[in-house]
């Protein structure tokens, strides 16, 4: 989260350091349809959110080295479009000729009535795309001042957050060490091969769960687990489908937690703010435990303390100048991370054509063994996305896994049923 007074370096901006560690990492985002405004509409609505200054974020150029990152609008990015619209507007084709685009700023692509955007993870996250694509359809005006209010502080919004949790509560801190000793082992186990031999190579599959299945299994969630969260049973059923499907999976899930939750009524930030915290997940508690779990973490404050340690760590590997290697573990097991973007569009835009919407978020995975499925609402449907590298695991076995994630969770279902 940048300090948003005046740097002591011209044309540079403060950022956490958490923006630095996920700087190494890429999103993207497709959806459609929608109505897409011509390329030179889209690139001076793009360029209007960068010239709005370093809250805007998109002009900032991220490093992965450190935390002073140039303030440069007019490098923000580029907008182009397709020659040809892919045939069904696949968002796998329209998410590859993005990344075809050479350039290490942000990419936005208009592909017919579909719209895609490539970035840094370390601008932001949600948050950040939600503003930009409301920005782009014309649904948000970046010259009103009213909209980076929220973003504007003196103080790190972690610093905030840390304060009102953990600070203002200090019997947290016993259950959180207690929490902290529990976790230390959870990742046991794991040697590194040391090798370089296979190289980084992200791929993305993705699946669609019709609303009338979503509307049924939600159904009977209510009847058999009514205090669970859709959310934590598909976080069960993704690991059960991948297993079955012939993976090798770590019991071990780690899910994302938002943290602007601990901030005070109108502060927010678009930067990254989000903490990844790991659950085991127990053969027989299932969804209920994990969802017993999800509430005692949120409880006791943990989102916090782990954004807080992840960036001690962070700092301290910046300082001894050590940095990220590409470490293929000998026992090659799936690491799931599960991410929900919600109920889309979360602002004011729309749709053209509800009965065909969609979105796929493909977000690069932590680790080489790594697979990262988003998950978001659509009119009452659920799109899936994973992301992981096809070098480690087969992209078709990872279709198959998404494809019979309604199986799994209504299988999870019955079970409690009985």
């Amino acid at each position: 989260m940048p300090r948003l007074r005046r740097s002591p370096q011209p044309g540079t901006v403060r950022v956490s350091t958490l923006d630095v560690q996920h700087s190494y990492r890429r999103s993207a985002v497709v959806l459609g349809p929608v109505d897409v405004p011509p390329v030179d509409l889209l690139t001076a609505r793009f360029a209007a959110m960068a010239a709005a200054g370093p809250e805007a974020r998109i002009c900032l150029q991220p490093s992965t080295a450190a935390t002073r990152w140039r303030h440069t609008p007019a490098l923000a990015g580029e907008v182009f479009a397709t020659t040809t619209r892919p045939p069904g507007s696949d968002p796998l084709a329209l998410l590859s000729a993005l990344r075809r685009r050479p350039g290490d700023g942000i990419r936005i692509l208009a592909g017919g009535d579909y719209l895609a955007i490539d970035f840094s993870h370390g601008l932001g996250e949600v948050p950040l795309l939600d503003l930009l694509i409301g920005v782009l359809l014309g649904a948000v005006d970046p010259t009103d001042d009213a909209v980076w209010v929220p973003y504007r502080h003196r103080l790190s919004p972690l610093v905030v957050a840390g304060a009102r949790a953990i600070g203002g509560r200090p019997q947290r801190l016993l259950p959180l060490w207690r929490q902290h000793r529990r976790n230390s082992a959870l990742h046991d186990g794991f040697v590194d091969a040391g090798g370089t031999d296979i190289a980084p190579s992200p791929a993305t599959r993705f699946a669609r769960i019709p609303a009338d299945v979503v509307t049924d299994l939600r159904r009977q969630r209510d009847s058999a687990l009514p205090d669970v969260s859709m959310f934590a049973l598909y976080t069960c059923a993704l690991h059960d489908a991948f297993a079955a499907t012939g993976f090798d999976v770590d019991p071990t899930v780690t899910l994302p937690f938002d943290v602007r939750r601990y901030l005070p009524e109108g502060r927010s930030t678009l930067a990254s703010f989000s903490a990844g915290l790991d659950f085991r997940l127990g053969r027989d508690s299932g969804p209920r435990g994990l969802q017993s779990d999800m509430a005692a973490a949120a409880q006791m404050a943990r989102p916090v303390a782990n954004l807080m340690a992840g960036t001690a760590k962070t700092r301290m590997a910046m300082r001894s100048r050590r940095h990220p290697r590409w470490l293929v573990p000998s026992r090659r097991r799936v690491q799931l991370l599960h991410s929900s973007v919600g109920n889309v569009p979360h602002g004011p835009w729309s749709f053209s054509d509800p009965a065909r919407a969609g979105i796929m978020v493909a977000s690069d995975p932590v680790s080489p063994c790594g697979v990262t499925v988003t998950t978001a609402s659509v009119m009452g449907s659920l799109w899936l996305t994973a992301e992981f590298h096809d070098t480690l695991f087969d992209a078709e076995k990872v279709g198959a896994a998404l494809d019979s994630v309604p199986e799994h969770a209504a299988q999870l279902l019955r079970q409690d049923l009985r």
